[in-house]
């Protein structure tokens, strides 16, 4: 009776001794096998015999309720038997050792980490986590504490993952990374009963933007914009000589100032605004990267650590305390007060690279611009 069975051992080769001791380990003798069954059966009868003597007293205790999302794991004299349940379930008095098992789906979060991209950057970045058991002997026998190890798993895994995307795969593609992430923890944690549902990454912050993803010269061959703020300019002056098909005689103006008419005049503004007041609530320094409708980015910083603060077109000749990277829409839309930081970076419009709450002391920067 006990051959009909299908978990008489661990699963995954547990309890399986290594092939060197299978070539000096006897075989058990056919009287030990029958003798074993004969014990087996005789206690089992036994117990029967005892239930029903003591019927109905002992209907109370033998008899248990096993509701549909739970089933039964019984271990009769120490030995795994299948599954029991939904339903009415018997187990034999003083012989059987049973246990509850919650089939619903589980959730539970992974806290946020830093995990550092592979292009450098680093993430503050967290994941929810929905399984449930789809096997209640497997899940009995492989591990002791379930939750503890769904856990830890999930977390190695998800800094292996994405220490194989980019940030802007990151930022954009978190979705295809939560299912990515989902077959990976699946495949890890089958052999232990369990199926994985559904993954889902939450992103905290970007605390490090990659070095890639800075601003770099718009001709392959010109200099980088860390040799000054003259030669960024005449980068743009080359650009909007080539796209006009106009030689590289300089504009009437002297200077090029990237953007639309409107954002050159928002951004007068923001500079008029700029006063000792404002730098001694904000003290920090801004180095703002702008995609332009034409798809060339332009470097504009925001220097509010001394004096009366400056800001303009150009890099910093220092490390900025924040460093944002946006598009000229959305840059208008911060700028005329329709659109507010947070709101622009938790919607993925503002990518931040520092520290969080000094890039949304911005927002004191905008509202004094326009008043």
């Amino acid at each position: 009776m006990w051959g009909h069975s299908g978990y008489n051992a661990l699963p995954l080769g547990l309890d399986e001794p290594p092939p060197s001791l299978l070539l000096r380990t006897p075989k058990p003798a056919p009287h030990e096998t029958w003798l074993t069954w004969g014990c087996h059966t005789a206690v089992s009868c036994l117990s029967l015999l005892l239930l029903i003597i003591t019927f109905p007293i002992s209907a109370w205790c033998a008899f248990k309720v096993v509701p549909d999302y739970q089933r039964v794991v019984i271990f009769r004299l120490g030995r795994v038997r299948p599954p029991r349940g939904p339903g009415l379930i018997l187990l034999l008095p003083m012989i059987d050792q049973w246990q509850r098992v919650d089939m619903r789906v589980k959730a539970f979060s992974v806290p946020p980490c830093k995990v550092r991209s592979r292009d450098g950057a680093l993430v503050s970045l967290g994941a929810d986590v929905q399984f449930r058991v789809c096997d209640p002997v497997l899940s009995m026998m492989s591990v002791q504490d379930l939750s503890f190890v769904m856990r830890s798993t999930s977390q190695h895994l998800l800094a292996q993952t994405l220490g194989r995307k980019n940030l802007r795969e990151i930022q954009s593609d978190r979705l295809r990374i939560g299912e990515q992430l989902r077959e990976d923890i699946g495949e890890q944690v089958k052999p232990w009963g369990v199926s994985v549902e559904r993954v889902e990454l939450a992103l905290e912050a970007v605390l490090r933007m990659p070095e890639d993803t800075l601003i770099g010269p718009l001709d392959p061959h010109a200099t980088p914009p860390s040799a000054g703020l003259e030669q960024l300019v005449m980068q743009f002056i080359s650009l909007a000589n080539q796209s006009s098909g106009i030689s590289d005689t300089p504009p009437t103006t002297g200077h090029y100032v990237p953007g639309s008419l409107e954002l050159q005049q928002l951004l007068s503004g923001l500079e008029g605004s700029l006063s000792e007041s404002l730098v001694s609530e904000v003290g920090a320094s801004y180095q703002l990267y702008v995609t332009l409708c034409g798809g060339e980015k332009a470097a504009y910083y925001l220097d509010l650590t001394s004096g009366s603060g400056s800001s303009g077109w150009g890099v910093l000749p220092r490390p900025p305390d924040v460093t944002l990277e946006t598009s000229e829409a959305d840059l208008l839309s911060l700028l005329r007060g329709d659109l507010h930081p947070l709101s622009a970076y938790t919607g993925g419009r503002l990518r931040v690279g520092g520290d969080l709450q000094t890039a949304l002391r911005l927002e004191v920067v905008l509202r004094a611009s326009r008043h």
